[in-house]
């Protein structure tokens, strides 16, 4: 870039104009700006920079810098999309303000003839490409593609408008129609009729609705360079036929240069690399020279009509005050025979081959460099193989959030900053002003290098330290980003196959499980290389869900493994995790949180998932998987064999405490629900007392589905073939049904005794229950230290638990074991932690894992009543296939041994 360029913003000259015009303008700067924002601006971008941590008031700004309140200087490669072409407050466009201030000239004065409008007019076409001898005025890059659209449609007559996929082309309802992304159209009831898109850069395809819809096509509008689509030029090809297919069915050829004209690929339009000219050219963005906002339409007689001429006009559009800005504008950009322009395609040029060099090192980290000019794009990857461990970059990777994140790293550790595009998230937009230094250049390149090194290093904790409060501030930036270097791959496993990473192999039975984090625990395990406690995690966790946008999924991928069974049987499977706890999913409203599970369940189906289990609240919220769409894929709550080993557990650690099963009272906690009614019919055979409780909070329901369940008990105890093995409430029920005493007699009678009785206080039942089952729905640790009876047995299988540390802590004498917990075969480590030991998994996995060898007659968890033979089937396939219930000792187990 030659020296007269940088004199466009004089630092010193710059900085007190901003001053004074603060001043002048009485502009505080205020700390509750962010508040002011969220509140009564768009809540929703504020979570979404607060979430990335872009979240951060600008107050001054000259050249390629921005400035915070702090004075923090920050380096500006993001350059709001293209429109800030001379930096920012540049000092020659502020001198034509001051211009226009001092002659006089009235801005606003329609209708009457224009003349800055006028002179603005023809110096644009003086610049554009030949035959662009008409130019209509507007504000936005928006409404010049909306005229655009008019103009085709009033010059032919023909109602279709033909663009591609991917595309971006505005806002507003006719510019989101061309706009080829569905999933931002469909809120706003677009594409309006008369739009159709086709793949980009595909000729063929192009020609295809040119020959099937050619008489009906009033134009094709299309971009030389996809901005929001992810920086994608299109070939000299694609553009020279759609030349010509428009030429020889009479539409019109619409280049949109909204984002690349006016010097921003190196040319003064980017049309001129290809020598395609259109017929329509709309422009905006550099057009205001990075101060104002101002919008232009160039094209040819022949698409100038009276109806577009006399019906489609703007009261702002071509004001005196725009018009002069932009006429600077032009000015800054064509004088010297375009020396800033030509300058644009050397920097450009030098930047590219820094960034291509920073992909050499990075091989797996980003997988593609495009674009022209100072438009270009950094495309990271989005494969989680790319990631050895499980954690964030894993998921992130996954989701295409790896760019959004690494943007607010960049930002708040070496003061750079960098947007995604628009639609495709995966990649990092470089559009900095087109006066950027080779300098300036170079510290991008250096801190996007340390950027990379970091996220290679595996170093999430200094990735993402600057998320949570008080961690990182700019006095940070000197020691950001230099991590120890990329992380080692994991070695061969010892059956010679790669550990990482885990592929599906063909005819392998394809299994997922959606979870989320149960407890502090399970959170801190989730990436092991944040090294932070669970509160922490979860205060991240929570902020770095404020930035999903329509195209993210709700679950973060965590990671994929391969499971063989002691019978030799292998089946690949992948977790899921939804980031909320289990208090936040029950908190949201019922169909909210049900969409954020079937999102789950349908990016596993899509990724070939056979089978889908649903883990800890997952299935409370889905009614048991009942209002899942399962698309024809087996949803299993894992509920049956969690039960099984919850059934086990406590029965374990009744042996353990030295407590006679058959003649002890149990209390089961939840004993409505699914877990806790299939618990209860089982638990009844070896008990001598069943205490069912049920949730306070709806008495009257609660007490009906508790006396369906004690109804159940007695059918289900009534049913069984004499055995001595039995507990004492068996037998007794045996006893009564052999005399002929109806079940709704033996219901009522056991209650008299207190043999089988209902509750639903948990407080007034607890203090007299030797073992206890708890398998609520609540995240609240009901079970508290002084209601348990001395040398009580506890089997927890609620995740959150129901039994907190303290039970542990301040009763020695009581064991709790934590149910539901399973050895895998041969205690196999998947590498997927949910703050579990290795080679332990949750029953509920394990149930996916199981059911995964039955495709062809799946044996499920579904709904609310499981029967006992679904039960005992999957106990046995469990011990088939190797798993085993995972029951440690306690600390209640060891107090009772030294006592005796």
């Amino acid at each position: 870039m030659t020296g007269q360029h940088h004199t466009l913003a004089p630092p010193d000259t710059e900085d007190k104009r901003a001053e004074l015009r603060r001043r002048l303008l009485g502009i505080a700067t205020r700390d509750t700006a962010g508040d002011q924002y969220r509140q009564h601006v768009n809540p929703y971008i504020a979570r979404t920079l607060d979430g990335l941590g872009l979240d951060i008031n600008y107050v001054r700004g000259s050249g390629s810098r921005l400035y915070d309140a702090q004075g923090n200087s920050y380096l500006d490669f993001a350059g709001a999309y293209g429109a800030l072409p001379f930096g920012h407050n540049p000092a020659r466009i502020w001198d034509a303000i001051d211009t226009i201030r001092q002659s006089g000239e009235p801005s606003l004065t329609q209708p009457s003839v224009q003349g800055a409008a006028a002179a603005l007019a023809e110096r644009l076409v003086a610049a554009a490409p030949p035959g662009l001898t008409q130019v209509w005025l507007c504000n936005s890059g928006a409404e010049a593609v909306e005229a655009s659209i008019k103009l085709a449609r009033a010059a032919t007559k023909r109602p279709l408008i033909v663009a591609t996929r991917n595309s971006f082309h505005g806002k507003t309802l006719g510019a989101l129609s061309a706009t080829g992304r569905p999933r931002y159209q469909q809120p706003f009831g677009v594409p309006m009729p008369g739009f159709a898109h086709v793949p980009f850069d595909d000729v063929d395809a192009l020609a295809a609705v040119f020959a099937e819809q050619g008489e009906n096509i009033a134009a094709f509008l299309v971009e030389t360079v996809q901005g929001e689509g992810g920086i994608h030029p299109a070939s000299p090809a694609f553009l020279t036929a759609a030349r010509e297919l428009c030429t020889q069915h009479g539409a019109r050829l619409v280049i949109d240069e909204v984002q690349t004209g006016l010097g921003r690929t190196g040319r003064l339009f980017a049309c001129e690399h290809t020598g395609v000219v259109p017929d329509i050219m709309p422009l905006a963005k550099a057009l205001g020279g990075g101060v104002v906002p101002a919008g232009a339409v160039l094209f040819g007689e022949s698409s100038l009509s009276e109806d577009f001429g006399l019906r489609h006009t703007s009261t702002f559009g071509g004001n005196a005050f725009c018009a002069r800005v932009s006429l600077r504008a032009l000015e800054l950009l064509t004088e010297d025979d375009q020396a800033l322009v030509r300058a644009v395609a050397t920097r450009g040029a030098q930047l590219r081959t820094g960034l291509e060099a920073v992909q050499a090192d990075h091989p797996d980290l980003v997988t593609a460099i495009r674009g022209q000019g100072l438009l270009l794009g950094v495309e990271l990857t989005t494969d989680p193989a790319a990631f050895p461990e499980q954690g964030l970059f894993r998921s992130l990777a996954d989701q295409e959030g790896l760019a959004g994140f690494l943007c607010g790293y960049l930002l708040r550790n070496e003061g750079i900053r960098l947007a995604p595009t628009y639609f495709s998230n995966s990649v990092l937009r470089i559009e900095p002003p087109l006066t950027v230094s080779e300098q300036e250049c170079t510290e991008l390149l250096t801190a996007l290098r340390r950027g990379l090194d970091v996220i290679a290093a595996g170093d999430s904790r200094r990735f993402f330290k600057h998320l949570l409060p008080g961690q990182v501030t700019p006095a940070d930036r000197d020691d950001a980003g230099r991590a120890a270097g990329p992380a080692s791959m994991p070695t061969a496993a010892q059956d010679g196959s790669p550990s990482w990473p885990v592929v599906a192999r063909p005819g392998e039975p394809r299994w997922a499980f959606v979870a989320h984090p149960t407890d502090l625990g399970s959170y801190a395990s989730y990436d092991k290389r944040l090294g932070l406690p669970g509160d922490q995690v979860r205060v991240l966790f929570d902020r770095m869900n404020q930035c999903r946008n329509v195209d993210t999924p709700a679950a973060m991928f965590v990671g994929a493994c391969r499971v063989r069974t002691d019978t030799g049987e292998t089946s690949y499977g992948e977790i899921f995790a939804l980031p909320y706890g289990a208090k936040r999913l029950l908190d949201m409203p019922a169909d909210q949180a049900t969409e954020l599970v079937q999102q789950a369940v349908n990016e596993a189906v899509e990724r070939g998932a056979q089978l889908v289990g649903l883990g800890a609240y997952t299935s409370v919220i889905t009614g048991n998987a009942t209002t899942i769409n399962d698309h024809g894929v087996p949803v299993t709550t894992g509920n049956a064999f969690t039960v099984a080993a919850g059934v086990e557990g406590l029965l374990e650690a009744a042996q353990r405490q030295g407590t006679p099963a058959g003649s002890a009272t149990t209390v089961v906690l939840g004993a409505a629900g699914a877990i806790g009614r299939a618990s209860s019919l089982l638990l009844a055979e070896q008990v001598g007392q069943l205490v069912l409780v049920g949730n306070p909070a709806h008495p009257e329901r609660s007490q009906r589905r508790l006396a369906d369940v004690a109804t159940a008990v007695v059918e289900h105890l009534a049913a069984l073939p004499p055995s001595p093995d039995h507990g004492s409430l068996a037998q007794t029920v045996l006893l009564r049904n052999k005399r002929g005493t109806s079940v709704a007699d033996i219901v009522t009678e056991l209650a008299g005794t207190g043999e089988l009785s209902i509750s639903l206080e948990a407080e007034s039942v607890l203090p007299g229950a030797q073992l206890v089952l708890a398998a609520t729905s609540t995240p609240d640790q009901i079970i508290r230290p002084g209601l348990l009876r001395r040398h009580a047995a506890v089997c927890d299988v609620s995740q959150p638990p129901n039994a907190g540390d303290e039970v542990r802590e301040e009763r020695p004498d009581v064991l709790v074991v934590a149910g539901g917990l399973i050895r895998m075969p041969g205690d196999q480590d998947t590498g997927i932690a949910f703050g579990l030991p290795d080679g332990v998994t949750y029953a509920c996995t394990a149930e996916t894992m199981i059911a995964a060898h039955r495709l062809a007659d799946p044996v499920v968890s579904h709904g609310e009543r499981l029967s006992t033979g679904l039960v005992r089937a999957l106990r046995e396939d469990a011990a088939r296939f190797g798993y085993r219930l995972y029951l440690p000792g306690g600390p209640g187990a060891a107090a009772r041994e030294g006592e005796q």
